[in-house]
């Protein structure tokens, strides 16, 4: 790049110059005398050595006046300039000028104070502002769908969707996972798991734990078609959802397990054809260890090398007639509640039935 004084600062002073050639050409003289020749100096780029030689150089880093630093300033931007001290460059780019907070918006900046870029909310209302890293603030601008910009409440914009890089222009690629453009390094790519994301759903406060969201939807929102509780250690209900707004209801079926709580009854019929062969007491409950289904829908089919009411953990449940006390049905199976608390095992605590009738039946605590 040339270094022309329409643009930078003026060159050094000339008598400067002479100076320096008058000392050479005393010693050229002197050592003339000695080799009965004059001394021929070469000239070319010479980084450092504290002269700038505008016929080769662009700049000195070691120039006394530091002729370089304006070279910015005189483009409108707000630092000194710099000087590379290995190849005496005049490093005066957009890129090597340009700083966030100097009110001049260039390079990779959205914007930059007052200097917007031209840009505007969309429809012309409300106020578009700069943020102090140089990015614009749609924080007071109303939120329109559709318009290429994420604006509370919406989560996604559709326009922003994408199905490779070629649709997203430059600096930007398409994240496949959503298809949506995204920038390297600067923004969030939209998080997969419903539970980054609140619950429309008709009378629970509370926020999703499983399932992943869709792409946009057409009214700026994430699809939440496969949302749900399952996994948050409770048995939820049959639930009604928006899962897109201004859309009607979709029911969601109730839980049949969550972690290690289970619908009863359904633990009862998955575990008795595990447990038992022979007909047994109608009072019996049996239960055992279960693995919850991904989606909470049921249990996961057991795979153990013995299949033995021991290796199974088969056991009686709460209300159960107590084995060991010869009622007729009933097999001899532990108390669910001695396996949790050790004491209860060692001397097979029972209880009395709660209806308190004669005779007292003793049950599993």
């Amino acid at each position: 790049m040339g270094y022309d004084g329409s643009m930078h600062a003026p060159a050094r002073a000339t008598p400067t110059r002479l100076r320096w050639r008058s000392v050479l050409l005393v010693v050229a003289f002197a050592a003339g005398g000695l080799l009965a020749c004059p001394l021929e100096l070469e000239r070319g780029v010479s980084c450092g050595d504290g002269w700038w030689d505008d016929d080769y150089e662009e700049c000195d880093p070691k120039d006394p006046a530091r002729s370089f630093v304006d070279a910015c300033r005189a483009r409108g931007f707000a630092r000194d300039a710099e000087c590379d001290p290995k190849t005496c460059e005049l490093l005066d780019s957009d890129e090597q000028c340009n700083q966030c907070g100097d009110g001049v918006a260039a390079g990779a900046e959205e914007c930059d104070g007052l200097d917007l870029r031209g840009q505007a909310c969309t429809g012309g209302t409300g106020v578009l502002r700069c943020s102090d890293s140089c990015k614009l603030d749609y924080e007071d601008c109303p939120a329109v769908c559709n318009d290429g910009v994420v604006t509370a409440p919406e989560e996604c914009d559709p326009s922003l969707q994408c199905g490779s890089d070629s649709d997203c222009g430059d600096d930007r690629v398409c994240y496949e996972l959503t298809g949506e453009c995204i920038t390297i390094g600067e923004d969030f790519a939209p998080m997969l798991s419903c539970s980054g994301y609140t619950t429309t759903a008709i009378g629970i406060n509370k926020p999703y734990a499983s399932g992943t969201i869709s792409r946009c939807t057409s009214e700026c929102f994430f699809g939440r078609n496969n949302c749900g509780f399952c996994g948050d250690g409770q048995l939820d209900g049959n639930f009604d959802d928006f899962v897109y707004p201004g859309s009607g209801p979709v029911e969601f079926p109730a839980e049949v397990c969550d972690h290690d709580l289970a619908v009863p009854k359904r633990l009862e019929l998955f575990c008795e054809p595990l447990c038992v062969d022979d007909p047994i007491n109608s009072d019996v409950v049996v239960n055992c260890d279960f693995e919850c289904s991904a989606d909470c829908s049921g249990f996961v089919p057991l795979v153990v090398p013995d299949p033995s009411p021991e290796s199974i953990g088969c056991c009686l449940a709460k209300g159960s007639p107590c084995p060991n006390f010869g009622t007729e049905g009933v097999p001899e199976f532990p108390c669910c509640s001695w396996l949790d608390n050790p004491e209860w095992l060692a001397e097979e605590k029972c209880v009395a039935a709660e209806s308190r009738q004669i005779p007292i039946t003793l049950v599993c605590p």
